[in-house]
């Protein structure tokens, strides 16, 4: 049976492009997706490529879903150990007569696709949230943040954080990968420690009195909150070192809140009053003329 295995190795295994090039010669020389064994660079095969892969294609590339593709890249960036090999899954039989398969939610294949999808869409949103750059001491306008995403979501990810601070150099360093945007270029390194990141900067309080601002004490509901702030992101984030502080003083704040809003307001009254005193000119005016 191992006689019989073609493997394809994605390098990196995040990458779109690398999966397509393998995916894309296995399926034009009609290798069904059994005989396939995948494998990133640092998980090589035990089985040799075969010549069919680097043989001239025995038919043309079929045409696919478009919506296959943008699924492609962020099931990609999951470490799920199994996903070139369902993407193949996937490929193949669209073309062998399944043109409308990701339609079907409830197939295995595309379920467990989609779950994949989700959870790295909800990682590049924790990114995009808990993402905090501190300046670089001695460097002028130069900002550098640490981040431990769960998935390889780093490439997927780095075109939001050059829209949104375009205007600024900074570098986003991650244990797998590295992103650096220097006001004009968008390069991409290798992985980086902790230590490498600056651990503070004296733009942090203006992130505490930020946060402390906006802290709704009546809204609070803690398992909602680190349910949507994972604890895992806290030792990062300036704001909540301040946490412990509101989550004492919210029932106080809440008290005060609540004595303020059972204080009678003449601003209606005024308002009535100014209302009453326009109407009232509008119609004399009338009576006028």
């Amino acid at each position: 049976m191992a006689a019989d295995l073609h493997s394809a190795t994605v390098d990196p295994p995040w990458d779109l492009d690398a999966w397509r090039q393998s995916a894309r010669a296995a399926l034009r020389a009609c290798i069904a997706p059994a005989q396939m064994a995948w494998s990133d660079a640092s998980d090589a095969s035990l089985f040799g490529a075969p010549p069919a892969l680097a043989q001239a294609p025995l038919r043309a590339s079929p045409p696919v879903a478009r919506a296959f593709l943008p699924l492609a890249a962020r099931v990609l960036a999951h470490r799920d150990p199994q996903r070139h090999a369902l993407l193949y899954r996937l490929l193949w039989r669209m073309a062998e007569g399944e043109p409308r398969l990701l339609a079907h939610g409830l197939d295995a294949d595309v379920f467990r696709a989609r779950a994949l999808e989700k959870t790295v869409r909800r990682d590049l949103h924790k990114m995009k949230a808990f993402v905090r750059f501190r300046e670089v001491l001695g460097a002028h306008e130069e900002f550098v943040a640490w981040f431990e995403p769960d998935h390889h979501i780093l490439d997927l990810v780095a075109p939001f954080f050059v829209r949104r601070f375009a205007g600024m150099r900074w570098a986003i360093l991650t244990p797998y990968r590295s992103a650096r945007w220097d006001g004009s270029t968008l390069a991409f390194g290798a992985g980086a420690r902790p230590g490498d990141a600056p651990q503070a900067d004296a733009r942090e309080d203006l992130w505490r009195t930020y946060y402390a601002n906006i802290f709704n004490p009546a809204r609070l509901n803690p398992r909602m909150m680190r349910q949507e702030m994972p604890q895992k992101y806290w030792k990062h984030l300036p704001e909540t070192h301040t946490l412990p502080t509101l989550l004492r003083e919210a029932g106080s704040r809440v008290r005060d809140m609540a004595q303020r809003d059972a204080e009678p307001s003449r601003k209606p009254v005024l308002v009535s009053r100014t209302r009453a005193r326009c109407e009232n000119g509008v119609r004399s005016t009338y009576r006028k003329t």
